[in-house]
């Protein structure tokens, strides 16, 4: 065992993780359709050595290599599905030999994982139906602990990321405990509670790039005391919404990401149909003073509604996204620019969850916004190129974290979660 592995590890996560069970009959094992698959190479190693030979050939036969990539992966049917599945939701390979035969994507999904110092920081990507609704559903705010590591499951994670668990800098969990109590703070709308990260990541960035990282504890004290919420509307007054500069913001993006396509797949063909119908959009470009319009007198109070109704699951949502992404260190550049990049992709999720509840009206519940969620992450967790068009987009777009602000969110208390 390695000096590393032969330290004491804390795990720090939410409760909802030590409730997760994988469950395929709850989302008709999602995670095994329409997914690439990677077999790292002990895993498939192992593979050659199944007995009977019909079997082993059966298995190893589904597995092709990568050359251009240099790694393997399971050559899914034709209707998207593992081949490994079986009729009953489970996986063959699983039932058959066990889990420790399982490759380290499957082993792993839906948990990711970094280090700070011997802490371990884990949490569930919300593309797992089931993580999703542990998650986001809870109606009081997301709770952490702190859980001793067994030594075995510490080898069994160590082993199946090859070693190298994700490890980030100096003053992270101190920016993470200020960032979370402020998107907690039911007191603010969702909106202001960004705003309010915004100055308070702005200047943690400062001291981050002074090298003063030991000063970011005492300026997440002063973020969290009783008292903070006296500077809060002085801040606010800073920020004039620009509603014009946010529906350009927001079709821009879209354009960037989704491009001129009149058709998609599954999901993504519903969710553009009804992008395309809530914006009368029907018969192609229209006008920006007829989006805008639609944005004031459709969006703009079925997006109060919504967060009236659901604020709940979009905090979740945004406590989640910042610790399990470890904002705010997930692309390289400054706090800033990731700040920056964190309010793009929730106001993009937050937009597609509106236009959703404008074609369901009434029937919009939480299981409606729990999928268009579910949906809309998956390319932000699971895609690098679809995060780097959408970083590129938006800090082309957003020049600096105030100008974000007046683009992206409203100072206003309209509605609160």
């Amino acid at each position: 065992m390695g000096e590393e592995q032969e330290k004491k590890v804390v795990c720090l996560q939410p409760e909802y993780v030590g409730k997760f069970q994988c469950d395929g009959a709850a989302c008709n094992s999602k995670c095994c359709r329409g997914w690439g698959v990677d077999i790292d190479g002990p895993t498939y190693q192992r593979y050659c050595t199944i007995e009977p030979k019909d079997e082993r050939k059966r298995i190893v036969s589904r597995i092709k290599y990568k050359k251009q990539q240099g790694k393997f992966f399971v050559a899914m049917n034709k209707d998207g599905a593992c081949p490994f599945l079986r009729s009953d939701g489970l996986c063959k390979i699983q039932k058959t030999w066990g889990a420790d035969w399982l490759s380290n994507t499957c082993t792993i999904y839906p948990r990711t994982m970094y280090l700070v110092g011997n802490l371990l920081l884990r949490g569930l990507v919300l593309t797992c139906p089931v993580a999703a609704k542990l998650a986001l559903l809870p109606k009081e705010p997301m709770i952490f602990e702190e859980v001793p590591l067994p030594t075995e499951e510490w080898e069994m994670l160590m082993r199946r990321s090859g070693g190298r668990l994700a490890k980030v800098g100096d003053g992270i969990l101190d920016i993470q405990y200020g960032a979370i109590s402020i998107l907690q703070n039911r007191a603010l709308t969702i909106d202001q509670r960004l705003i309010v990260l915004g100055f308070f990541l702005d200047q943690a960035g400062d001291m981050v790039e002074a090298g003063e990282t030991e000063k970011i504890e005492a300026l997440s004290a002063v973020y969290t005391a009783d008292d903070f919420m006296e500077r809060v509307p002085e801040m606010l007054q800073a920020i004039t919404f620009r509603p014009v500069e946010y529906v350009k913001s927001m079709f821009g993006l879209i354009e960037t990401l989704y491009g001129k396509k009149s058709e998609f797949w599954g999901r993504e063909n519903a969710l553009m149909k009804r992008l395309v119908h809530a914006f009368g959009m029907e018969k192609g470009e229209i006008p920006l003073t007829f989006l805008l319009e639609t944005y004031r007198d459709s969006f703009r109070p079925a997006e109060e509604n919504l967060l009236r109704e659901y604020g709940y699951i979009f905090e979740n949502y945004l406590v989640n996204e910042f610790f399990m992404n470890h904002y705010p260190l997930v692309i390289a550049g400054t706090i800033v620019q990731n700040y920056i990049l964190f309010v793009m992709d929730y106001k993009l999720l937050e937009f597609m969850a509106v236009v959703s509840a404008m074609e369901d009206g009434e029937k919009t519940d939480e299981e409606s916004v729990i999928k268009t969620i579910v949906h809309m992450v998956a390319p932000l967790d699971h895609s690098r190129d679809f995060l780097t068009s959408l970083a590129n987009d938006t800090l082309k777009r957003q020049k600096d974290v105030v100008s974000c602000m007046k683009n992206l969110l409203c100072a206003g208390d309209e509605y609160s979660a």
